[in-house]
């Protein structure tokens, strides 16, 4: 099989993340996205797909 048939079959895509980002690990790059997505997030809550998720962790 070749690789771009094998990775289209794959469930879990493979990454390869890039440790320069690290950079930005502890900073708010959009801090207005996140301000009007915090606010937005009580009203509207999760997707049921992620509620759930939290509510097994």
């Amino acid at each position: 099989m070749n690789i771009k048939a094998e990775l289209k079959k794959r469930k879990i895509p493979i990454v390869k993340i890039d440790p320069r980002l690290n950079k930005y690990d502890d900073m708010v790059v959009f801090p207005e996205k996140l301000e009007k997505a915090n606010e937005m997030l009580p009203r509207v809550g999760l997707p049921k797909q992620h509620a759930s998720e939290k509510v097994r962790k």
